[in-house]
């Protein structure tokens, strides 16, 4: 685990913020697919999960945890590419 951020230390509070709502992006999408409330293909659940990905991903940059950096880079695009091509 990182103590320190990689740049603009005063950021510190704004991302700190921020990862949470990214991490409640990702979890409602989560919780509302295995409820039945969302299909996992459908544009709220990808989106959701694109906005929430994006959100940590900027965190984990921010923070210096790459190996997060590319975790959260991935389920972005992945998400992003089924919203402009649901059919593949």
């Amino acid at each position: 685990m990182t103590t320190s951020t990689i740049a603009f230390s005063n950021l510190e509070p704004v991302t700190s913020f921020a990862s949470f709502l990214g991490m409640l992006c990702i979890l409602s999408a989560f919780v509302l697919e295995t409820r039945g409330y969302l299909n996992s293909r459908g544009l709220k659940y990808l989106s959701l999960m694109a906005v929430g990905s994006a959100i940590l991903g900027i965190r984990a940059l921010h923070t210096g945890e790459w190996a997060f950096v590319i975790l959260e880079l991935v389920w972005m695009l992945a998400a992003l590419l089924a919203i402009i091509s649901p059919n593949q």
